[in-house]
């Protein structure tokens, strides 16, 4: 009879174990963010770029080191590319502050005039009758404030991209000459990166488009810093479900505040770019990816709310591809194998065997 008290026992001590594993671990990959966001981005792009390095290796009979330099080389070349014109880009809408402030002006009168057409003349102070300068001031010095202060997080962003980039660099160029082919590792390992690979591959064409047909988009309107705004729509295309909705707001302020904006012209940009993302995320994107990752839409939302608060913007990125590795591991172990279930939404079927 002493038999299942110890089973309960002994049942109860592991799961309070594995809840404090789950907390140490959580907390160690907070801690330890600093060393493990340029690792795993490493990883990734290794998993992305190892068919071209293999491809460069084979067509240009060059051995694994030259062309891993070459893959090396050609990523400086694409972000030193990439700094410089968003660097053009935010140059260009400095020089424009001017013209943004008098269109904050000229509308700010418009609604003060407004206002004071539409009001009972008992409720306007007769001061009021006159557009008060104070208000198109203040409104003016917060678009200074708004350029200024936008412009220098701006550069800290790209600083810290730049930075980070390059220590991801370095661990790519060791990673890619360190390891020839993932064929000889293990079946978990091979499965992981073959699913990684397909949804980095397949989210990267369509992210070059949707960010090229963007940027394009809001250049053939005249909007200030459309290829900035093109490079964030095709970052911002990794993060699911929130980046293209984010991809969509950044260029309404440009938009709106155009000195020589209409309505018409105004309602058309945000249209055409809304329509894009819209086109992108729920035509293009299901039919070409189907359900590449595996992850039930409600398990993308919490990694991504859970990876956010890890590793920041970056853990935003990175959350689907790390979680789509996580439900692999899970899936090979008979005990966590109804987590993986649940993770890519078949839960109805395991529900039995949860119980049992």
């Amino acid at each position: 009879m002493e038999f299942p008290e110890q089973y309960d026992r002994l049942k109860i001590q592991t799961i309070c174990l594995m809840v404090i594993a789950v907390v140490l671990v959580t907390f160690s990959i907070y801690w330890l963010r600093p060393v493990l966001v340029p690792l795993v981005v490493a990883l990734f792009v290794v998993s992305g770029v190892t068919p071209l390095l293999n491809g460069l290796e084979h067509r240009l009979g060059v051995n694994r080191l030259v062309a891993a330099g070459i893959t090396i080389v050609t990523g400086l070349v694409a972000m030193i590319v990439f700094g410089f014109a968003i660097w053009v880009s935010m140059i260009d809408l400095s020089r424009n502050a001017t013209a943004y402030r008098n269109r904050v002006q000229e509308i700010v009168n418009y609604l003060e005039e407004r206002a004071v057409g539409i009001m009972p003349e008992s409720f306007v102070p007769s001061q009021s009758k006159v557009p008060s300068k104070s208000t198109a001031d203040d409104a003016s010095e917060f678009i200074d404030i708004f350029v200024r202060d936008g412009i220098t997080m701006l550069s800290q962003a790209l600083i810290g991209l730049i930075s980070t980039s390059a220590v991801v660099l370095i661990y790519v160029f060791f990673l890619l000459i360190g390891t020839s082919t993932i064929g000889h590792t293990g079946s978990v390992a091979r499965e992981i990166d073959k699913q990684v690979r397909t949804y980095l591959s397949l989210k990267t064409v369509i992210s070059i488009f949707t960010g090229g047909a963007f940027g394009a988009t809001l250049y053939l309107f005249g909007v200030p810093m459309a290829f900035t705004f093109g490079v964030l729509a095709f970052l911002l295309n990794f993060v699911p479900n929130i980046g293209p909705i984010v991809a969509s707001i950044l260029p309404i302020p440009l938009i709106l505040l155009d000195p020589n904006a209409s309505v018409t012209w105004m309602a058309s940009v945000i249209v055409v770019t809304g329509l894009i993302q819209l086109i992108s995320g729920n035509l293009v994107e299901p039919k070409l990816m189907g359900n590449s990752s595996d992850l039930h839409p409600v398990t993308v939302l919490v990694a991504l709310m859970f990876w956010g608060m890890m590793w920041g913007v970056v853990g935003m990125f990175l959350a689907t591809p790390i979680t789509a590795a996580l439900r692999i591991l899970l899936d090979r172990i008979d005990v966590t194998k109804p987590i993986a279930e649940l993770m890519a939404g078949r839960w109805q079927g395991d529900a039995t065997e949860v119980a049992a």
